[in-house]
């Protein structure tokens, strides 16, 4: 089956000429540049290609920074990249591979074995794109996001993902604040695999079984893929593997809660493209609600619709501005008031998730509300 479309990227006339009258004959439809400039302007243009083959030698934007540039972008994140070069230039090749490059192709090319790994590779792609059309539960996917440390969020989440658990939902939380994520420690887990050892290997070859050895285990129900346990290693997690893990932790699954990071990088808009539901997470302090008002903003410049947006107030200090105060600096009522809990700090030291230390308590009673708003808000589609 081709069809789909190819970008050529090389600087040398005869040979984007070559490979686009050659994969076109095959079916393919074939859009050919001459440098990495080039190549991502068309794709800002026109889009994604279902693959590209680049050069590696190019003026402007070479071909191993145009395989950087590729991966680092939620787009084409996880496109198959070939790389061209010379046969004998190995420090090109490996770097091409290190970069994030699928295969290499030694010049002078052999259009034959070109459309030969093109359609191997094509093929593994369709038949992964075919497992996931496939009619298959996929859980409900809610990010907890917020514009300014220390306003709860990361508990809200673990709390969240606690109260659906006990209330029979298998539910996944994904750690996404990479450099300095604790989700795990409102366990009291230490796991010893982490979305690093997840993002080290083919990420494109997981099964949904396969996932589970990653994923930390608490006697709530709720598993958990960690953050690195070092920020330095942050670095190791590619946009790619962020996208996988969310596909992954959806299927069969119930809920994925997402823990998101403060910064607004591709990572970050990688797992809003798949959210359903955004919880914004404040408090009820000047910098606090500076934060999240900045962040509906930004969500609204992203394109995230105001349904697929929910406000969450926690009142994580016995005093601050009233809820009718933080209506109006947000210009919208929150929808849920998380209320002050003297002993949420201890619950939290212990590695607790307050819905299972406090079961009867109103905040508890406020936390599973949450849950349960979340988890049947209707999804919209982005």
């Amino acid at each position: 089956m081709a069809g789909e479309k190819i970008l050529c990227v090389d600087d040398e006339d005869p040979i984007r000429k070559l490979c686009t009258v050659y994969l076109a004959k095959r079916g393919y439809r074939v859009e050919a540049v001459a440098n990495g400039v080039e190549a991502l302007k068309l794709i800002e243009s026109k889009g994604a290609p279902d693959l590209v083959v680049t050069d590696v030698n190019m003026p402007l934007m070479n071909g191993l920074e145009l395989v950087k540039r590729l991966r680092e972008d939620r787009r084409t994140a996880r496109t198959p990249i070939i790389v061209l070069s010379a046969a004998k230039q190995e420090q090109d090749i490996l770097a091409g591979y290190a970069h994030g490059a699928d295969d290499y192709i030694g010049k002078p090319i052999d259009l034959a074995v070109l459309a030969a790994k093109i359609e191997t590779i094509l093929r593994h792609t369709r038949s992964v794109v075919e497992v996931v059309a496939a009619p298959r539960k996929l859980g409900m996917v809610m990010a907890f996001a917020h514009g300014k440390g220390g306003v709860g969020a990361t508990t809200l989440a673990a709390n969240v993902a606690a109260a659906l658990a006990t209330d029979g939902k298998s539910v996944v939380l994904v750690d996404l604040n990479l450099q300095f994520g604790n989700a795990a420690m409102f366990f009291d887990l230490r796991p010893r695999t982490t979305i690093v050892e997840f993002a080290r290997g083919d990420v494109s070859r997981v099964t949904e079984d396969d996932f589970n050895q990653f994923l930390a285990d608490h006697k709530s129900g709720v598993r958990i893929l960690a953050a690195p346990p070092s920020p330095e290693e942050a670095e190791m997690v590619s946009v790619g593997a962020v996208q996988q893990a969310i596909d992954l932790a959806s299927g069969g699954r119930d809920t994925v809660v997402l823990d998101l990071a403060t910064k607004l990088d591709e990572i970050t808009l990688a797992a809003l493209d798949v959210t359903d539901i955004v919880c914004v997470v404040t408090a009820p302090h000047l910098a606090s609600l500076r934060g999240a008002s900045d962040t509906l903003a930004m969500l609204t410049r992203i394109g995230i619709a105001d349904e697929r947006i929910l406000v969450a107030l926690v009142r994580n200090t016995a005093k601050g501005i009233d809820d009718a105060g933080v209506a109006k600096f947000l210009k919208r009522k929150p929808d849920n008031v998380v209320p002050y809990a003297e002993k949420a700090d201890a619950a939290a030291d212990l590695g607790v998730p307050y819905v299972l230390a406090e079961p009867s308590d109103k905040t508890t009673m406020a936390l599973k509300q949450l849950a349960l708003r979340l988890a049947t808000r209707k999804a919209v589609p982005a």
